[in-house]
Order: structure tokens, then sequence, then C-alpha cells
């Protein structure tokens, strides 16, 4: 028994000497090759470049937070809002919904202001139920209201004072859905506004629906420019419609000139820089609905008569109006605009 006990010892020793001698024998074919290799190679300071984030201009009340800190507007986000845009929208329900009214706006400008409501009155219009001359002309008085041949009633409103707000007022006397934002020097021609219209009435009753598209396009940095819309590009992207010409529902009106705060906002700063409310305008219709404005074209161009005085004539105007995208921006506390490439024109649909 004794013997059988010192056998099984003698060979659990054997066994744990072989593991021992292994062991040592591996750790020291790795001691060996670590001599070989050599400590490791120490990696090289390395100074990282500073990065300057681009600054927006110095803007009076910004606070210089880059663009791309604001993410793109979510309706259902805006439950404040929305709840007031459905209020006026249920307030103007009882207004003329197959008809129109022309708003236009005008200041110094006999000779486009003549021409224009000339080419609008020579024809029948079969929608068109008046035509609101918004007078700016602070120190002249306005020609008296007259009716025209084809049964038009024009009526001139002198505004409180000079201000690119006014054209954009709910005239509390307007008795259509649809008003059509106009300037003294562009139009549709008789047969294409009709057309243009009951478009708006199928396609655009919440969209802003007109003429003249423009664009923003973001830079590398995400500073926000505006521009005119390139043609080389394969898709006609557009993102607003401006007022100089174009169908907008009193709705949007309302919530414009309402006392929202940051609607409050907005006009104080139209009115400061004289510019701007065509771009302001678009972003509410697109910050209410989440969709783009859209653009529509009739048999003929559109006239513009692009005179040689004008807020856009001035030097240095797209620059102004890229201004204006990245403060609204900060206004809205959004990027409301939507791209959109579908577009009608008289006798065809182009998506």
């Amino acid at each position: 028994m004794v013997a059988k006990y010192v056998a099984g010892l003698r060979a659990l020793l054997a066994r744990r000497i072989v593991t021992i001698v292994a062991a040592a024998f591996v750790l020291a074919s790795i001691v060996i090759i670590l001599v070989r290799l050599g400590p490791p190679a120490r990696l090289p300071d390395v100074k990282l470049p500073d990065i300057d984030m681009p600054k927006l201009p110095n803007i009076p009340g910004f606070s210089g937070l880059h663009p791309t800190h604001y993410e793109r507007c979510e309706p259902g986000n805006h439950t404040e809002p929305l709840k007031q845009w459905k209020e006026a929208r249920e307030k103007y329900d009882d207004l003329m919904g197959d008809k129109f009214t022309i708003a236009i706006q005008t200041y110094k400008r006999p000779k486009e202001l003549d021409d224009t409501l000339r080419v609008l009155l020579s024809e029948k219009i079969p929608s068109l139920l008046e035509i609101v001359v918004v007078w700016n002309n602070l120190d002249e008085t306005p020609p008296g209201n007259f009716k025209s041949e084809k049964g038009v009633p024009v009526r001139f409103r002198v505004s409180a004072r000079n201000s690119l707000n006014q054209k954009l007022l709910p005239d509390p006397d307007f008795k259509t859905k649809a008003i059509l934002l106009s300037d003294d020097d562009v139009y549709y021609k008789p047969q294409d506004l009709e057309f243009a219209f009951q478009t708006w009435r199928k396609f655009g009753q919440y969209r802003l629906t007109g003429a003249l598209p423009r664009c923003a396009t973001p830079d590398a940095q995400g500073v926000w420019g505006y521009n005119f819309c390139s043609k080389d590009d394969k898709e006609d992207v557009y993102s607003m419609i401006i007022t100089n010409l174009c169908f907008s529902h009193m709705s949007f009106l309302d919530y414009y000139s309402s006392n929202n705060t940051v609607m409050q906002k907005v006009r104080e700063y139209v009115d400061d820089h004289f510019n701007c409310e065509d771009i302001a305008l678009n972003f509410v219709t697109s910050y209410l609905t989440g969709t783009g404005p859209l653009l529509v074209n009739g048999r003929d161009r559109y006239v513009n008569y692009e005179p040689a005085q004008g807020i856009s004539k001035k030097p240095g105007h797209l620059e102004a109006r890229s201004k204006c995208l990245n403060d609204l921006t900060e206004m809205f506390g959004c990027m409301p605009l939507v791209n959109e490439t579908a577009h009608i024109e008289r006798g065809v649909i182009v998506l």
C-alpha cells in the first residue's frame, strides 16, 4: 500500500516538473524575442491644427451659432403654432373659395402700376373678384377707387407706413381665401392667371403657389446662401416662391401678422432691413405645413418690367438675402424650407 502511494506521488511530482519546465521555456522565449525587438518605439508628438468654426457676419441680436446647429423643422413639434394656424383657417372658412383677390403693393412707380392694371383689367378673368392696391406712397394721395369695364373693383388701400409688411396684412375687407400677392411691375397674362388660380385651388391651397422660384443652398460650412436656382442642375430644385407674384391662403397672412412672438420679431426685422418679407412668408408656410411651395408657369412667361430702381437693384442684394436666410433660421430655431422639384405648366404637369 505504501509502495503504491510513493509511486503515485513520484508520478505527480514528475508531471508538475514537466509543466514548470515547459512554462519556463515559453517565458524564456518571450524574453528573447522582446530583447531582440527592443523597446517599443515612441510615437512622435503630433500637434493637431487649430480649426476655426466659420462665423456668420456680426449681426445685431444674433447669437453667432453656426447654422448647422439648426435642424430641419418638424411641424409636429410646433404644437402652439399649429393650433394658432388651425384657428386662422377656421376664421376664414366663410370666405369665397372659388374667387381670388389681387393685392398689389406699389411705391412711387406710377407707370409700372398703370401698365400692370391695364393688362389685368383688359380681359375677363372669370375668378378675379377684386384688385387692392397697397398704396405705400405716403406723401401722395392715391387715385379714387373705380370699377373696370369688365366689372372688377379696384380699391386703393393707404398703408399706415411704408413697410413691406403691409402687403401681407390680412385685410379685414378681403372676401376670398386666395390672395395673389404681387408687385406693381410683374404679372401673369390674364388667361394664365386664371390657370394659376385654378392650379392653386386643386394643388396648392396650403403652399405658396406662383411664378418666381428661388433657392436656399448651404455651403460646405453650412451657411445658407440665397440664389436664383441654377439652370445647370439636372433637377429643377427650388425651395421658395417669392411674393412678387404668388398665391397665398389668408391663414398664412393671418399667422404672419399675428402677435406670435417669433412673428413680431420677424416683422421688426423686415422693417429694420426693408427686405425679406417674401423669404419670411416662405418660412411661415413651410414651418406650418412641412411642405415646399409650388411653381406654376402659364403658356406665356410672366411679365416682369424689372425697373432700374428697386430693392433688388441695390448693390449687395444677394448677400443681404443670404443674411436674411441665416437670421430667420435662428429666429425660427430650425430651417423650415423644403426643396421641391415638381412644377406645373399650363397643359402639362412636370414631376
